[in-house]
């Protein structure tokens, strides 16, 4: 087995006052309540307290993923760049919307990654939006924290290992709100996720 290094992290935002009420968010944006506010500090200071060396940090523009990152940014005293390639997978219609009432209707468009939700966008554009933003920023020398939101964690993970596992939007996730995901490079030049 070949040695990997830890080269990014990924880090899902924390929670809000939509996921708790299991509400999908979408393009609406929601502060972090006071749960998602302890989360990203919890990770920033983890993260710090483990000698990890952020060089830099991006996330989307939506708030609650600006705030998770203003908690890294507090502690590693950095700015915050914002790249619309981390912006969540836009549900149009469906935002705001209670998961479990709505859950077929995402259903559909996800079996359907070619179909557009009603004033959002499918599941090709998220992924395709996704692929290359990581496609580029993965070889960056530079330590980076990614804040983002779930459809895009589950979208890399799909890229890395090459499959179609996860699903965006459900409650099968890798990283729960205000979770972290390793990004890792092994000698042989491959990619892993933890």
């Amino acid at each position: 087995m070949s040695e990997k290094k830890l080269i990014h992290l990924v880090q899902r935002h924390g929670q809000t006052t939509l996921n708790a009420k299991k509400a999908f968010r979408s393009r609406l944006d929601p502060h972090l309540d006071e749960t998602g506010k302890k989360q990203s500090e919890d990770a920033a200071e983890s993260a710090w307290d483990e000698g990890i060396k952020v060089e830099r940090i991006i996330s989307s523009p939506l708030l609650r993923a600006l705030e998770t990152a203003d908690a890294y940014a507090e502690v590693y005293d950095l700015d915050v760049i914002q790249d619309r390639g981390l912006l969540s997978f836009h549900l149009g219609v469906l935002g705001g919307k209670d998961k479990k009432e709505y859950q077929e209707i995402l259903d559909y468009f996800v079996e359907h990654p070619k179909s557009v939700i009603p004033e959002g966008e499918s599941l090709d554009e998220l992924e395709q939006r996704t692929f290359e933003f990581f496609d580029k920023e993965l070889r960056s020398e530079k330590f980076t924290v990614f804040v983002t939101h779930n459809s895009n964690c589950v979208c890399l993970q799909n890229q890395i290992e090459g499959g179609k596992t996860g699903i965006p939007e459900s409650d099968e996730v890798s990283v729960k709100p205000g979770g972290t995901l390793g990004i890792f490079l092994d000698e042989d030049g491959k990619y892993s996720v933890e």
